[in-house]
């Protein structure tokens, strides 16, 4: 078990390490979109976890509302990934917190459509998983010398 969980855990800090080195010049995005039917407007939804190719990770959703297109298929239920484009988000003439500028965010707004991101700078969860693989070693060697 305690192998199997090792192995988790490098896998995992082997992906976030490159997803944070390639964080500060690329753009990559995993998540979910779904369509809902409303009369004569379809909702569109959308749920993902983005590094942003400004150094930090962005978690959250955001939906538009469009115009029912009876020849465009509804999505349920749809994976969406972007691996490693050129940034397109930009961040030129916005004002930014000092917090902003150290890769952490919150965005809560209704206009122009509604979007919820919460920010973490992308080393972060580097930086957890190698303390997280710190304590699992600390913890068998304890569990050994017991």
């Amino acid at each position: 078990m305690h192998k199997a969980s090792n192995i988790l855990i490098r896998g995992l800090l082997v992906i976030t390490t490159v997803l944070w080195l390639t964080s500060y010049t690329r753009h990559t995005a995993i998540g979910i979109d779904h369509d809902v039917e409303q009369q004569d407007r379809i909702l569109h939804k959308y749920y993902r976890t983005n590094w942003t190719g400004h150094g930090s990770i962005w978690i959250g959703y955001g939906s538009l509302i469009k115009p029912d297109d009876s020849s465009q298929l509804l999505e349920k239920f749809d994976l969406a990934a972007a691996f490693f484009h050129r940034k397109y988000i930009s961040l030129e003439g916005k004002s930014q917190t000092g917090w902003n500028k150290l890769g952490f965010w919150y965005i809560n707004s209704s206009e122009p459509r509604p979007v919820f991101w919460i920010g973490i700078p992308s080393w972060l969860p580097v930086q957890l998983l190698v303390l997280l693989l710190f304590a699992q070693k600390k913890y068998l060697v304890l569990r050994e010398n017991n």
